[in-house]
């Protein structure tokens, strides 16, 4: 049974590319915002660009369960692309994109590729791959909603795509207006 996990979110955002990208990149701040994320803590700096920074992420599911995990920043092109390497309670990779979507909007697409490393989660992975994803979601549009209004922008839509293995394809979650 796999323990992993393909989730692509994307959001269009009423804003500038440089405004999200000043916002994405100060991970300390995203608990200011983010109602999920109960804390990060820097762990290193990195280098100008912030590659090799590393940031230890505390997240509630909202179901009675919290993961941790420290991201490290392996990759930055500013105002278009953020990756990060995650360890912890989920292994895998998280990218950020950001492009253009008409004058005045971005879209902003995060893409999550991880394991389960959590023992309970990894047993039990065989019934709850999906309530994950589905929580996984929940919290991504809760940090849409508090993205957009720390922006003083529009969230004008949501998009949620996932695979419970990558065998198996990406299957289209949701896609509406924002809500």
């Amino acid at each position: 049974m796999s323990r992993r996990l393909l989730l692509i979110s994307r959001w269009r955002l009423e804003t500038t590319r440089e405004r999200l990208w000043e916002l994405l990149g100060e991970p300390a701040g995203w608990p200011a915002w983010w109602p999920h994320l109960l804390g990060v803590t820097r762990l290193a700096e990195g280098d100008a660009e912030g590659i090799g920074a590393r940031h230890a992420f505390r997240w509630r599911s909202g179901l009675g369960y919290r993961l941790l995990m420290v991201i490290t920043s392996v990759r930055s092109d500013p105002c278009r692309e953020l990756e990060g390497h995650a360890s912890g309670d989920l292994h895998g990779i998280g990218l950020w994109v950001i492009t253009e979507d008409g004058p005045g909007a971005v879209l902003l697409t995060y893409r999550w590729d991880v394991e389960l490393r959590k023992a309970w989660m990894r047993r039990l992975a065989f019934v709850l791959l999906p309530v994950f994803a589905w929580r996984h979601f929940a919290v991504m549009r809760s940090g849409a909603r508090g993205m957009a209004r720390r922006l003083g922008c529009r969230l004008s839509e949501v998009e949620e795509w996932s695979a419970i293995t990558p065998e198996q394809g990406l299957r289209r979650a949701r896609g509406s207006p924002a809500r």
